[in-house]
This record gives structure tokens, sequence and C-alpha cells, in this order.
């Protein structure tokens, strides 16, 4: 008889050993530095804002300010202007929703689609960047001077003083943000328009398909996650963005001309209110992430159940 060879398995797993030199050390060394980071530049003034809304603050030391609890919250939502400010945020998001959406495609479906040779492009897309480049100082100073009451464009086409500044403020504004706006989405919609296949096109033509049939049945569906990504883009830079244009026009700020950014900055250094500022921010942060979280979802779902 043969006699069966016997060997013993080892059914144990392999004792694995900690080592710096695979991915334990690649998390250590870049994971957890951004981590880090991320906790000291993003999470911690979150936190503190939310802290410093708590207390009646105007010492600029937490510790030195009364513990007020829900109090500066609730005197924010009672305040008109407040609310003022938010509406005037609203226009001024719509607005600019709407120019800068229609413009930027404009322009885009213009530079790619209308026959225009690479040094006529190459020009109106410096153009249409230009603005988005310049700072805020010189996009005020320029647009100060073209609006002024008595010297400026409309004054000396009428012959008389007409500050539009000051009569219509948010309209400006909103004109004014929505021109520096669209040069960025104007080369974000060119690359992506420039994507398209050409036979696609050259198809619908054979179809029958007119230049206004290929956009609205070609380009815009091919660019509707750019579209998405402007949109959400343009409200969700624009609750504290409008400050910045705001800040520079109007000494003298009022309910028809202050944005949340303003109204935050007032009370923070005119009033010097640090809590009820820091409140306001906390709001102010809360209604960004809500009305963006809530748009990007309905685009999105559109976009699949199209």
């Amino acid at each position: 008889m043969k006699q069966k060879n016997n060997k013993q398995i080892n059914l144990t797993r392999p004792h694995r050993r900690f080592s710096f030199d695979g991915k334990y050390s690649f998390i250590l060394t870049f994971g957890l530095v951004i981590f880090l980071v991320y906790l000291f530049i993003c999470v911690a003034p979150v936190i503190t804002s939310i802290g410093y809304g708590f207390f009646d603050v105007s010492t600029g030391d937490i510790a030195g300010g009364k513990f007020v609890g829900y109090a500066n919250y609730g005197a924010i939502f009672h305040d008109r202007e407040f609310w003022m400010s938010f509406r005037n945020d609203l226009l001024i998001i719509l607005g600019k929703v709407v120019l800068i959406s229609i413009v930027s495609v404009f322009f885009a479906v213009s530079f790619t689609k209308f026959g225009l040779n690479r040094v006529e492009s190459g020009i109106y897309r410096f153009l249409c960047y230009l603005p988005a480049i310049l700072s805020v100082v010189v996009i005020t100073y320029f647009w100060q001077s073209f609006f002024d009451g008595n010297y400026g464009f409309f004054a000396l086409l009428s012959g008389q003083s007409n500050n539009l500044i000051s009569t219509h403020p948010i309209a400006i504004i909103t004109f004014i943000a929505s021109w520096a706006g669209i040069g960025y989405f104007v080369i974000v919609l060119i690359s992506s328009i420039n994507g398209i296949p050409q036979s696609v096109y050259e198809a619908a033509r054979l179809d029958g398909a007119n230049q206004v049939q290929q956009l609205f049945r070609i380009t815009l569906p091919e660019v509707r996650n750019q579209i998405v990504y402007m949109i959400v883009s343009i409200i969700s830079g624009s609750f504290a963005g409008n400050m910045n244009l705001t800040l520079p026009f109007f000494a003298n700020r009022n309910e028809n001309n202050m944005v949340m950014g303003t109204y935050i900055y007032h009370y923070a250094n005119d009033y010097n209110e640090l809590g009820y500022s820091n409140a306001a921010a906390v709001i102010l942060m809360v209604i960004s992430f809500v009305v963006c979280y809530s748009l990007n979802q309905a685009l999105t779902r559109g976009e699949e159940q199209s």
C-alpha cells in the first residue's frame, strides 16, 4: 500500500506588518497634513463664528462677552434691514443668473459658430475675459466715473445731473457684477462647445436644421452640465461676493443698497457688534448652503430624468 503523504497545511493568515513604505506613509504624510490644514482654515473659523453668535461680544474677546443664547439670531430675524438686505441679494443674484447665462451663451456660440477667424476670436476672448482679471478697485472706480451724476456718460449725454448709482443702486450693481463675471464662463462654454463633434452639426444640416435649431437641439443640451455649473457658481459666489462691489460704491449704506455682506460688515465695524455680526454670518452661510445644495439637486435630478 502506498503511504499517504500527510502535509500539515497552515491555514492561519500571514502576519501583516505595519510599514511606512506603502499607503500608510502616503496617508500620514499627505492626507493627515491636508486634513489638519482643512480643519484649521475651514472648520475652525465656522465653529468660532457659531460660538461668537451666542455671546454679546463688543471687545473681540469671547471670554469677555456675555452669554445671550439665541438672542442674536432672534434679533436678526426681526430686523427689517436684514430682510431688505436679503431681498437685495436675491434681486442681484436673479439678475446675474439671467444676464450672465444669456450673454455667455451668445458670446460662446458667436466665437465658435459664426465664422470668426483666429485673430478676431482671440481679441474678443481677451476683451470678454478682461473684466474677470481686474481688481474690484479698478472696476468700481471705472464705473463710478461712468455713472457719475455730474460728469458721467449719462449726465453728459442728457446735459443734466443724473446719478443712477443713487437712484437705481441694485440695478447698477447687478449690471456691473454681470459684466465682471461673464468672461470666465464664456471661456468655459467655448471649451465645451468645441468638444462637440462636428459630425453632429453636419448631420443636423443635412436634415434641414438651421442655426437656431442647432443651438437649441444640439449645442445647449450638450453643454447642459457647464450651464448648471455656471448657475450654481453664480449663486454660491454672490451671497457674500456682492459686498465686494457695494462696499466701495456706497459710503452711506441704507436698506436700498445694503446686501447681506455689507450688513455683516456694517455691524462688525461700525457698531462693533461682533456677536451679532457673527450670528448674521452663520445665517448667511446656512442660507447659501441650502440654496446651492437644493438648486444643484434640482438641476441634477432634471438632467437624470431627461
